[in-house]
């Protein structure tokens, strides 16, 4: 159930949301701490404004670069695991027409012999004269080789 969640639109919205809250409250409270700290030192010591206003911008970018990197690489990760999912349900669905089609070719080369058997035995007894055995074996050759190349039937290929 839980990978369901993770797919829901509505939650990975939430996500994104609560993730950008957060980043913007911690850059609130770096701004904040840093206005407080400038304040309280005001004109006396420069160079510690300046070491403050500098952290705080570091630590402002470092949230904002942490932010969008593990946003982005979430993201790829998301539409790759989505594009494998597509590619493997395609190669499934190839896999089973092969042996889809490889069943019908035995199938038909199996009715073919039957049918080969049934005109020699009837050749032999004299119920199918030696002209029509012949063409009749022709027939079921071309049929067998026209199947081969025309392909499985019922929208298998």
């Amino acid at each position: 159930m839980a990978a369901q969640g993770a797919r829901d639109p509505g939650t990975e919205k939430v996500r994104a949301i609560t993730g950008l809250i957060a980043v913007v409250v911690g850059i609130a409270a770096v701004v904040g701490v840093a206005v407080v700290a400038v304040i309280l030192l005001g004109d006396k010591n420069q160079e510690a404004v300046v070491a403050i206003a500098t952290s705080a911008l570091g630590i402002i970018s470092a949230s904002i670069t942490a932010y969008l990197g593990i946003k982005a690489t979430a993201n790829t990760s998301k539409e790759a695991t989505a594009a494998v999912s597509e590619k493997s349900g395609e190669a499934a669905v190839a896999q089973h027409e092969t042996a889809v089609a490889e069943r019908e070719v035995v199938v038909k080369k199996s009715k073919v012999d039957r049918l080969n058997k049934e005109i020699e035995a009837r050749e032999k007894t004299g119920q199918i004269r030696p002209e029509v055995a012949d063409e009749l074996r022709h027939a079921s050759v071309e049929a067998e080789e026209e199947a081969r190349e025309v392909g499985p039937t019922g929208g298998g290929g």
